[in-house]
């Protein structure tokens, strides 16, 4: 028996404060996606290169999409710096409490002025005209000078707030001639210099913190009044002053500043921030974001990333405003299924039993189901407005939603994969071991099994329903439930998720890709999406396929083929798997939250690419300068480039490629999340270094400006090194040619000289002979012999004949050599002295000395060189001397392996007997000139050091006692 149960609503809610929190738009807090370097933060700014610079209490930071750059200087005083604005040429001003002035330019921060007496310990506003920084002080308003920094007053009266828009400025000041005065405030506006009264407040109470804000065309005075904010309007249009209802929500916050965008006034403050629409002067309340946070300063980027900077809580990004995440409260809960109901309504189902129903983002009613039941699938029937319940188990439930009555289906429809309503009789129903059909599902229990299969996903077109089992897809006649398995290749298909649209169905295959049943063929669409994404879920709002993956979500237009896409950095942080469509929304959904996205092109962003820049360049690793023109030796041919774009989280969503030419054709990519590419060991040659980055979601592609560089050849590879080695080669070949010739005619000419020399020592030697064989001393011989004959002294005649034969033959045998033996020498010179004693009758004594250590039968010495020496001693010493006749020859070695030689004799000196030639021979005897002759030769030109050395020697009583030659030569 069907129990029919009436479930009291449990909660019942018009806010959202018991079932979910409130609502924010999906943001990323930077100090969790980066190392953010301070929590209290007073002012955000993008600059022309998309630089966002923040101003802190720590001080002034830099941000490029992967790090922080801290901006000091030596002579500022204190950390914090506010006021962040840009000047005509780009440059960031900045302004601290003790009012010194500061701007960035050539990534330095420098001090323009300090205006430390002006400001008088206040935070002065200041704005920057053409000429001047125009300060806003206590004392007064001042221009100082860019060119000189020169201080002048422009006008009187304290300053208590500013605010500019494109030259016009809005300032709350005090007349110097009025007495400062809580009480009273005058609201002027400056233009060209000219200062304008707009209105003069007075009030019976204090007037507390006036700001002044100013927008085009407009402006707006705020301060507080017995604690309450009160609110002005300036209209410059209709130059009028207008007094505001300040909403209920703005009476007791603390406003930071209020800043217009998307023609909506928001207000910063300790409350987050308040969106206002301002009608017909009136402030309609919009929406209220991050109201715990004190929110200080919004900005909205390149990219129209909103980025929100707080004073106690860091800076918070949100991608895109209008996707909204919303959590469920109870952290316990897990949501388990959802479907789409009317319109922009919706429900939940919970790991806990619990039913949330939802119009647009807000619970408007709940149900919690008996016990702890896990809600597995929900199904909503439009033309019979219920709600099929399908529980985990064996249960299942329906609610009618005009009454929200709870009837327990018990097991019928529990365990479900899916559902689809063929028509207003028949729903089908998949579990996860068949397939039925009810007949009047809501009334009755008439079911059909059309196949015993586990069921993946279902949809029904044109009187066909088709179905994914866990083994094939197939097709059934609505009428007959005749199947027919719908095959790929002859094989079967594996089908995650179907949907229709445009009498087409839309297929998401396990492994095959994306895929079209369209009269009655399959069509591939692997083409659509990105390669290797695997599609999640597949669904259709009629006009649009919306595909959820892994890697996003994408929106397809099958009839334009336009494909739009959200992913990390559209704010979805999670990767989608299920979601609903609505009438104006998509709902993705998670465990324990879940994403409201409108469905409308507000949802998708057009991404740029800022500007691709090559941040640093090392060679051999090691920091150079960044230029566009490199001149390496060979050796410095390691080379790393590290480049960035600038933007949120340009690291994750910028992707680059690169190519050098002329080594590369095509482009190279760089992996996504990597900045730098490295080149080793290049070879010499001319490069050129291109590259290139897009945002992953963006057409727009932005080059980086080349860098060309040359790696000169090693000096051994270069032309002139080549010329200069030929040149060595051709000058060693002409110095080694040159040389040989040389050689040769050196060695002609000393074969002429040796031949001169030979022919010079032949003649001298020829003359020796010619001077030992002389007829006076041949004629003395033979008159010897004649005397030993007439004598009949036989033997004495046959002896000297020998010897004279013998010495003849010596001389004639020695004459031909120009060098014998020192033992053939001295043979000879015995044999001579034997002859010439007989000539003096025996009154001659010789001696011929010899050294043991003379080896004579090896040591060389100048053919019959001795002998003239002889021959003088006994010619011209000796032979004037009638007794005691002496003469010694002695030959012996001394240092330096010489040989010397001394001929020394006892006659009668040179000198007399000199006085005893006759006129006709005053001149040098023949064999001596002769021998000088030799040892000159020897010396200049066989290099053979000859030396001759005459002594004459004296008694003690210095008469001459006879004369000492020493001959001394080389040993040879």
């Amino acid at each position: 028996m069907q129990l029919i149960i009436r479930y009291i609503l449990l909660f019942s809610l018009l806010g959202f404060g018991n079932a979910i929190d409130a609502q924010n738009p999906v943001v990323q807090h930077m100090s969790k996606i980066s190392n953010l370097p301070d929590v209290e933060f007073y002012d955000i700014l993008e600059d022309n290169d998309h630089y966002i610079w923040l101003a802190a209490d720590k001080g002034l930071y830099r941000y490029n999409g992967k790090i922080y750059q801290k901006f000091t200087n030596s002579k500022q005083r204190v950390n914090s710096l506010f006021q962040l604005k840009l000047d005509e040429k780009g440059r960031l001003w900045c302004i601290n409490l003790y009012g010194q002035l500061f701007y960035i330019e050539n990534d330095k921060l420098t001090l323009f002025y300090d205006a430390n007496e002006l400001v008088k310990g206040q935070l002065s506003p200041f704005e920057i005209t053409s000429r001047s920084i125009r300060l806003f002080t206590v004392d007064g308003i001042y221009d100082i000078n860019f060119k000189d920094k020169k201080a002048n007053r422009l006008f009187n009266g304290m300053s208590v707030s500013e605010s500019s828009f494109k030259g016009v400025s809005y300032v709350i000041k005090i007349d110097s001639h009025e007495k400062p005065s809580k009480e009273k405030q005058n609201w002027y506006q400056i233009k060209d210099n000219h200062i304008k009264l707009l209105i003069e407040l007075t009030s019976t109470y204090r007037m507390q913190s006036p700001k002044v804000y100013a927008f085009k065309n407009s402006a707006l005075l705020n301060f507080k009044e017995q604690g309450k904010n009160q609110l002005y309007l300036y209209r410059a249009q209709a130059d009028k002053v207008l007094k505001l209802k300040t909403p209920k929500n703005l009476e007791d916050v603390t406003i930071y500043n209020i800043i217009l965008l998307n023609n909506h006034y928001w207000f910063l403050t300790t409350s987050g921030v308040f969106i206002f629409q301002l009608e017909k002067n009136k402030l309609n309340f919009k929406e209220q974001l991050f109201s715990s946070e004190s929110v200080t300063e919004v900005l909205v980027d390149f990219n129209k990333n909103y980025w929100f900077t707080t004073l106690d809580n860091g800076v918070f990004v949100s991608s895109n405003l209008n996707i909204r995440h919303l959590n469920l409260e109870n952290t316990k809960d897990k949501i388990t299924a959802a479907c789409a109901l009317n319109k922009n309504q919706f429900l939940l189902g919970t790991n806990s039993g619990k039913l949330l129903f939802y119009s647009n983002n807000q619970v408007f009613k709940t149900l919690k189901l008996p016990g702890s039941k896990i809600i597995g699938n929900l199904f909503f029937d439009a033309s019979y407005n219920q709600v099929i319940v399908s529980i985990n188990a064996s249960e299942s439930y329906s609610i009618d939603l005009k009454t929200f009555t709870v009837k327990d289906e018990e097991n019928k429809y529990s365990v479900a994969k899916t559902f689809s309503k063929i028509n207003n009789e028949n729903l089908f129903y998949g579990s996860y071991k068949e397939a039925i059909i009810y007949n009047q599902p809501y009334t009755s229990d008439s079911t059909q099994i059309i196949r015993e299969s586990r069921v993946k996903t279902s949809e029904v077109l044109n009187n066909k329903l088709f179905v994914s089992f866990i083994d094939g897809l197939y097709q059934f006649d609505v009428n007959s439930f005749y199947s027919k398995e719908i095959k790929l290749e002859n094989e079967s298909i594996l089908v995650n998720s179907i949907t229709k649209i445009n009498n087409e169905i839309w297929l998401a295959t396990q492994h095959n890709g994306l895929y079209c049943f369209k009269d009655n063929q399959l069509i591939s669409k692997q083409n659509i999406l990105p390669k290797q994404i695997q599609i999640n879920t597949l669904k259709s709002d009629g006009e649009f396929l919306w595909i959820s993956t892994d890697e996003g979500f994408y929106r397809f237009q099958p009839k334009t083929n336009a494909l739009r896409s959200l992913n990390t950095q559209d704010g979805l942080t999670l990767s989608v798997d299920k979601f609903i469509i609505l009438e104006d929304y998509l709902v993705a959904i998670f465990p324990n939250s879940f994403y409201l996205m409108p469905k409308n092109d507000m949802l998708f962003k057009a991404f740029k690419t800022s500007k691709v820049w090559i941040e640093s360049v090392k060679i051999n690793n090691k920091d150079t300068l960044v230029n566009t023109n490199y001149n390496l030796p060979y050796n410095f041919n390691n080379l790393r480039f590290d480049f960035n774009s600038n933007g949120f989280q340009s690291n994750k969503h910028v992707s680059y490629k690169y190519r050098i030419k002329p080594i590369d054709t095509t482009w190279r990519e760089v992996p996504l999340n990597a900045h730098f590419v490295v080149f080793n060991s290049l070879s010499n040659g001319k490069y050129t270094f291109e590259l290139q980055g897009q945002n992953i979601s963006s057409k727009d592609i932005q080059f980086a400006n080349p860098i060309t560089f040359t790696i000169n050849k090693p000096f051994w590879e270069t032309y002139w090194f080549y010329a200069l080695v030929l040149i060595i080669i051709v000058g060693l070949f002409w110095l080694y040619f040159r040389k040989r010739l040389k050689q040769k005619e050196t060695q002609r000419i000393a074969e002429i000289d040796k031949i001169l020399i030979d022919k010079k020592i032949t003649n001298l030697r020829l003359e020796n002979l010619r001077s030992q064989m002389n007829p006076h001393f041949i004629f003395n011989a033979l008159n010897s012999i004649q005397d030993y004959i007439i004598s009949n002294e036989k033997e004495l005649a046959s002896s000297y004949l020998v010897k004279f034969s013998r010495l003849i033959r010596m001389y004639l045998d020695y004459s031909q050599q120009n060098e014998i033996t020192l033992e053939e020498e001295l043979k000879a010179l015995k044999l001579y002295l034997e002859l010439e004693k007989v000539r003096f009758e025996d009154e001659l004594e010789y001696e011929i000395v010899i050294d043991g250590l003379l080896k004579t039968n090896k040591i060389k010495v100048p053919s019959l060189f001795i002998q003239p020496y002889v021959e003088n001693a006994l010619k011209h010493g000796l032979l004037h001397k009638l007794t005691d006749r002496k003469l010694t020859v002695e030959a012996k070695i001394i240092e330096q392996n010489k040989l010397q030689i001394i001929i020394e004799d006892n006659g009668i000196g040179r000198a007399k007997s000199e006085k005893l030639k006759r006129p006709n021979q005053q001149h040098k005897p023949f064999a001596t000139k002769a021998n000088e002759e030799r040892v000159h030769l020897y010396k200049n030109k066989l290099k053979r050091d000859i030396t001759i050395a005459i002594e004459d020697l004296q008694d003690k009583n210095q008469i001459p006692s006879g004369t000492k030659v020493v001959i001394t030569m080389p040993i040879q």
